[in-house]
């Protein structure tokens, strides 16, 4: 399949977004094993048990990877075995990156692990979150703490926009359409 949405200058970043963020066990294939390790490193099951709050986050932590997880494999698992490799995962970028050029949205199902991974954040107020909040939130994707950093400063116009979800869903947008080396908004992944 062309990836014609995806530029040259982005495919290294998109690559190291696969690797980094979504395979955590760095065996070229996301599949469920890598979604529980992400949820046990944003709420472990030894801490859920201990509080009920936590608990609560972790099991709709889970329900909402589960459903953008079996969403991923439905547009993305081509041949069907429940792994979604770099090849699949970068098709549906390709797709992803074009509505995002056609309309500036992302698909209803994307979305959705975005809000996920907003929501399971322990922020001390979601709608102003501080530079060293975004910073832990993306440190736990791997993304190293100065260009976590650089990237909140870029994003807020360094501290004048508050960061909340819309936002960060800005943000996100434009991590993936932009195309201009070394930029805070590719997290130095590129």
């Amino acid at each position: 399949m062309p990836r014609d949405n995806i530029p040259p200058s982005a495919m290294k970043k998109l690559q190291q977004f696969f690797t980094k963020t979504l395979d955590t066990n760095n065996d070229g294939l996301v599949n469920w094993t890598d979604f529980e390790a992400a949820i046990e490193s944003v709420v472990s099951k030894d801490d859920a048990a201990k509080n009920a709050r936590l608990k609560v986050l972790r099991k709709r932590l889970e329900q909402h990877f589960q459903k953008y997880f079996w969403d991923l494999c439905a547009v993305g698992d081509a041949n069907k075995d429940g792994n979604i490799d770099l090849d699949e995962w970068l098709d549906v970028m390709n797709d992803i990156i074009g509505g995002l050029k056609d309309k500036n949205e992302f698909p209803e199902w994307y979305e959705g692990l975005h809000k996920a991974l907003w929501r399971a954040n322990e922020f001390l107020d979601e709608r102003n979150v501080s530079k060293d909040e975004f910073a832990n939130m993306l440190i736990s994707w791997d993304i190293d703490e100065k260009s976590a950093e650089k990237a909140f400063d870029f994003i807020t116009d360094h501290g004048q926009k508050r960061m909340d979800y819309h936002l960060f869903s800005e943000f996100m947008k434009k991590f993936f359409l932009n195309e201009a080396p070394k930029h805070p908004l590719n997290l130095g992944l590129d």
